[in-house]
C-alpha cells in the first residue's frame, strides 16, 4: 500500500476528533502550529530520545513535528508511518493546546529520497527547522536537500565523531553551500551563560581592561572533546579582533592509553590582538564522568597600569558558578550564581525563540575554521 501525504493528513484529522466520552465538556482541543520541525534519527535509540525531546519541546513551540528514522530490520516495509499528538493545558486549564507528531520509519535507501515527501507534510507559511542530532555526515542526500530548503538546521557538535573535521567543514562550506539557511549548534547555546557572565565582568567601567587581556585559561574535563572551550576561545577572539597566528589544531585528545581511553591534552592557541600577543590555553582537569563535556573554569589575565584577573569558576557544587574580578590583587567584584544543567529540549527551546541570524555565532564559527586543521572536502560533493 502506497503511503500518501493525504492519507497521513486524514489520519491526523481522525486523531483530533473530539472524544464523545470526554466527561469534562469545558475542555476543548485546540491544535496550534507556530513552526515545523523535522528530525532525523540515525537509529531506534536515537529516535526514542528525539521523540521524548520533541514532546517536551512542544509546549514552548507547538507545531507540526516530523520524526524520520531508518527501519531496524531490512525485512520491514519500505515505509511506515505513525501519527500521534501532544497536548498540554493552557492557562487556567480551560483548553488543551495540541500539536502533531508524524513518525516515518523507512528503509535507508528510501530515506535518501524521502525529502520531497517530507516537505509535502509541512504546514505552509511557517518556519521550517531541521534538527540532525547525531554525527555530521560526510555525504547524505536527505541532509543536503533538507539543509538546502529549510530555514535553519540544528546540529550538536558534542555528538560529532570527528569534531575537528566536522567543524572545519561547517566553517568552510556552510554559508557558500547553503546561503539562505541558518546554522545552529546546541553546543553554542550551552556556553551562552558562560559568555554572558564573562561579558558581565567587563561591563561599564571594567570595559577598559578588555584591550589589555594577555592570557586566557579555560579548564575542561579530561577525556572529553574540548569543543565548547574552543567555541569560547574563538568567541573572545572574534569579539576582541584577535587574529589566529598559531599552528592549526589536528587533534583534541591524546591517543588511547589502556582501559582509561584517550586523555585530554593541553591545547595552546596563539593570537595576535591590537595590543600584541594573546595566549589562550585549554587545560584538562580530572572529572568523575567523562560523558559530561563541561567547561570548569575561565580566567582572563590583563597587563597594564592595573594588572587584573577575571574568573568564572564552577563550584564544587556543579550547579553553582562563582564570578570574580581582582584588580591590583584586591577583590573588586564577586558573586555566586545558579548554573543548572540544560537538556536538549531546553537548548532547542532557547535557540528556536530567535528567528533572526546569529551574527556572533557566524563570526565565531569562521574563527574556529582558522584554528582547526583544514578539512577534506573531496567527499562533500561541493556544488
Amino acid at each position: 500500500m502506497t503511503i500518501t501525504a493525504q492519507a497521513i493528513e486524514k489520519d491526523l484529522t481522525e486523531l483530533w476528533k473530539s472524544d464523545p466520552r470526554e466527561k469534562t465538556k469545558d475542555l476543548g482541543l485546540q491544535r496550534v502550529c507556530t513552526t515545523n520541525l523535522v528530525v532525523y534519527a540515525s537509529d531506534h535509540e536515537e529516535g526514542y530520545r528525539a521523540e521524548q525531546i520533541m514532546n517536551d519541546l512542544a509546549e514552548k513551540h507547538p507545531g507540526r513535528y516530523i520524526l524520520i528514522r531508518p527501519a531496524a530490520d531490512t525485512s520491514e516495509a519500505p515505509l511506515r508511518h505513525y501519527v500521534s499528538g501532544h497536548c498540554f493545558f493552557g492557562a487556567g486549564r480551560e483548553k488543551k493546546v495540541c500539536c502533531d507528531l508524524i513518525k516515518l520509519v523507512a528503509q535507508r535507501e528510501v530515506i535518501e529520497n524521502l525529502y520531497g515527501f517530507t516537505f509535502s507534510l509541512l504546514m505552509p507559511d511557517l518556519p521550517v527547522e531541521f534538527w540532525w542530532p547525531g554525527s555530521l555526515p560526510a555525504q547524505n542526500v536527505f541532509f543536503d536537500k533538507m539543509a538546502d530548503q529549510a530555514g535553519r538546521v540544528w546540529v550538536d557538535s558534542s555528538k560529532f565523531d570527528d569534531p575537528i573535521q566536522s567543524l572545519a567543514r561547517l566553517s568552510a562550506f556552510w554559508h557558500s553551500r547553503y546561503p539562505h539557511t541558518l546554522l545552529g549548534d546546541l553546543n553554542w547555546i550551552r556556553i551562552q551563560r558562560w559568555r554572558a557572565l564573562i561579558a558581565e565582568l567587563f561591563d561599564g567601567e571594567w570595559a577598559k581592561f578588555l584591550k589589555d587581556v594577555k592570557s586566557v585559561n579555560i579548564a575542561y574535563g579530561a577525556g572529553t572533546q574540548p569543543t565548547r572551550s574552543v567555541f569560547l576561545a574563538c568567541w573572545l577572539a572574534s569579539q576582541l579582533d584577535w587574529k589566529y597566528k598559531g599552528k592549526r589544531i589536528s587533534v583534541f585528545l591524546n591517543p588511547s592509553s589502556g582501559s582509561a581511553g584517550p586523555s585530554g591534552r593541553v591545547i595552546n592557541l596563539d593570537f595576535e590582538g591590537p595590543q600584541g600577543k594573546v595566549e589562550v590555553v585549554l587545560t584538562p582537569v580530572p572529572v568523575r564522568d567523562i560523558k559530561l563535556d563541561r567547561i570548569f573554569a575561565v580566567g582572563l589575565t590583563t597587563e597594564g597600569k592595573q594588572p587584573a584577573i577575571f574568573t568564572v569558576i564552577r563550584d564544587e557544587d556543579p550547579h553553582l558558578v562563582t564570578v570574580r574580578s581582582e584588580i591590583n590583587q584586591k577583590v573588586a567584584f564577586s558573586r555566586t550564581v545558579s548554573f543548572e544543567h540544560h537538556h536538549s529540549n531546553e537548548l532547542l527551546t532557547l535557540g528556536m525563540k530567535h528567528l533572526e541570524p546569529d551574527l556572533v555565532w557566524k563570526k565565531t564559527l569562521q574563527m574556529v575554521g582558522t584554528d582547526l586543521e583544514k578539512p577534506d572536502l573531496t567527499s562533500m560533493g561541493q556544488k
